[in-house]
């Protein structure tokens, strides 16, 4: 017996899917590099299934070590935004954990620390929109077609 489910809980998404959906283009292509180098590592010792299902694409050794070499100013570019967006998530979203003990009454949203951490992290998420979004996508798919080319 077949069980469906309701076209409506289908299709419905919450707003935090919508994020992890908007942000998976980015964390894949940020770790595009440490995966490639893992993939290798793990094709050289004769592992090759897991170092298809880590980093799918090139199978031979040779394509695969072509693709990591290729790849690497995109690679490398995109581990650097990935990084940035991280670091600078912690900071502006933990404003207060971070910037409690210092003089903030002046700081952007001041005087008081709810109006300068709202100032902090909605500017800091439209940063991440704009990051996110496009220059992680364009990488990404750089990344998917070097990946095909060799592949």
């Amino acid at each position: 017996m077949a069980v469906t489910v309701p076209a409506t809980s289908r299709t419905a998404t919450t707003p935090a899917r919508r994020a992890a959906a908007a942000a998976a283009p980015a964390l894949r292509a940020g770790l595009a590099l440490p995966a490639g180098l893992a993939a290798l590592a793990l094709q050289l010792t004769g592992r090759r299934a897991a170092a298809q299902r880590l980093q799918p694409g090139p199978t031979g050794t040779g394509r695969r070590l072509a693709r990591l070499l290729l790849g690497l100013p995109l690679d490398g570019f995109a581990l650097l935004l990935l990084g940035y967006a991280v670091f600078n998530s912690v900071r502006n979203f933990g404003y207060p954990l971070w910037y409690l003990h210092t003089d903030y009454h002046q700081a952007w949203g001041g005087p008081t620390m709810a109006g300068v951490w709202a100032v902090h992290a909605a500017g800091w998420a439209l940063t991440l929109l704009v990051l996110l979004r496009w220059p992680a996508r364009w990488i990404a798919r750089g990344q998917q077609v070097l990946t095909a080319r060799l592949g």
